[in-house]
């Protein structure tokens, strides 16, 4: 199971020699534990290779060998693009603009942003009660959350109304960076694996 951190190696290093990263499954404290493999990640038109830190917890899975990938918050779990490209591609469908002109823009391929939109419809409706109850838990005086002019709308709006919130609870941080951590990394999963996420809170 990956867990998303800081994208700061250096961070993430000093916090797994603290004991303050925990486990998702028992919350215990997670320890350094080799790395994962190599994987590309794009950014406009360039690409750098990451090696996720890997860990395990000791009090749930040292003993059987499980371990958990350490992923930065620059990304979103199994797609090799960065967060930012992806929640822009989302925003501007949202905003009427056409697959074609969002690809050529973006210089991705057709299809890659298909499968982006297409997942992104697909848990609609998780995806907006899941950062619905983020920005509920982070700020319960935000009230409710106005409808849109459609439910891909309001997806997003729920997630701009959570990501708010956590910037005025946390501090300043990039809005995509806060979209990957409050989906736990799987805004463009299954359904279970985002309430999953969710429920972590």
């Amino acid at each position: 199971m990956a867990v998303i951190v800081d994208a700061d190696r250096d961070k993430v290093e000093a916090d797994l020699a603290a004991g303050l990263l925990a486990c998702p499954d028992c919350k215990g404290p997670l320890s350094p534990w080799g790395h994962a493999r190599r994987r590309p990640l794009r950014r406009g038109g360039e690409e750098e290779q990451l090696r996720p830190r890997r860990s395990t917890c000791a009090g749930c899975g040292g003993a059987r060998g499980r371990t958990h990938v350490l992923l930065p918050d620059s990304c979103l779990l199994r797609r090799r693009d960065h967060v930012e490209v992806i929640v822009s591609a989302i925003q501007a469908k949202a905003a009427g603009e056409s697959r074609a002109s969002i690809s050529g823009r973006l210089g991705r391929h057709g299809d890659t942003v298909r499968g982006w939109l297409r997942a992104f419809a697909r848990n609609v409706e998780a995806i907006r009660a899941g950062f619905t109850r983020w920005a509920s838990v982070l700020d319960p005086l935000c009230g409710p959350i106005r409808p849109a002019s459609s439910v891909f709308s309001d997806a997003l709006e729920a997630i701009g109304t959570a990501v708010r919130a956590a910037v005025l609870r946390f501090g300043p941080a990039p809005a995509s960076s806060l979209v990957s951590r409050l989906s736990g990394g799987a805004l463009l999963c299954n359904t279970n694996i985002l309430c999953r996420a969710v429920r972590w809170a």
